[in-house]
């Protein structure tokens, strides 16, 4: 039985340290994205954290969706107009710029002792398939075959929407036809290996475009492992 380091974490949509100033009242501070939660907020003042006594967190004023926009409202005027201000945040899931609004970070996690999460079986066999998908073709100079060319494909401008649907369907199609092939080639080595973490076949593959930010696609892919249990993957793709 194979194994791997879980890579594939819940995203926290949490802004660090987001650079910004004052507005001209002296006491607003407006965010680049929307608060998502009133709790954790961290608000710095020329790197020295602020009490959270000295502002509130209020409705904005400029937006019509009071209930999603909020900024924050010192207390009194602040007497350096030149001080900048960094603040820590939770923000949309729709809107944050880490995980693209697909909830999931590729990251390694530990657990409470400090060891490794592993993975086997169908949760192996989705991290493989989002490996070979989001892998740049050529970048790796042991196994050059590996990966798809979507960078290149979301990098240029295509105004024809169903073609560059085609192309990634193709290119996704490509290499778990190669994923495929090699995992049977690792078989015929003799070494174990679980129905699990076996692809057996690619059932769907469906492209579509983000319903809030047109630039973002969602690439879901959904497969049957040898064990006969269904794996479903999304990969978000970002136009430029």
């Amino acid at each position: 039985m194979s194994f791997d380091l879980n890579l594939i974490t819940r995203c926290d949509h949490r802004v660090y340290k987001e650079l910004t100033a004052l507005e001209d009242d002296f006491r607003s501070i407006r965010l680049e994205k929307p608060i998502g939660s009133t709790d954790n907020i961290r608000v710095y003042a020329m790197d020295n954290l602020l009490s959270p006594s000295l502002y509130d967190i209020v409705p904005d004023p400029e937006q019509i969706d009071v209930n999603r926009d909020r900024i924050i409202k010192l207390k009194d005027e602040w007497r350096s107009p030149r001080d900048y201000f960094e603040i820590t945040y939770l923000t949309l899931s729709s809107f944050c710029a880490k995980c693209s609004g697909s909830n999931t970070l590729d990251d390694i996690s530990y657990n409470v002792r400090g060891g490794l999460y592993t993975i086997r079986d169908e949760a192996l066999l989705m991290q493989n398939i989002e490996k070979f998908v989001i892998t740049t073709i050529n970048s790796n100079p042991f196994h050059q075959f590996i990966g798809t060319g979507l960078v290149g494909l979301i990098g240029n401008k295509i105004a024809n929407t169903s073609f560059l649907v085609s192309q990634i369907t193709s290119e996704i199609t490509r290499t778990l036809q190669k994923l495929q092939d090699l995992q049977a080639q690792y078989q015929m080595t003799g070494r174990a290996i679980t129905p699990g973490e076996m692809l057996e076949s690619v059932n769907d593959i469906q492209v579509t475009s983000d319903e809030e930010d047109p630039t973002i696609l969602r690439a879901t892919i959904s497969v049957t492992a040898q064990s006969g249990k269904p794996v479903q993957f999304t990969q978000i793709l970002r136009l430029r």
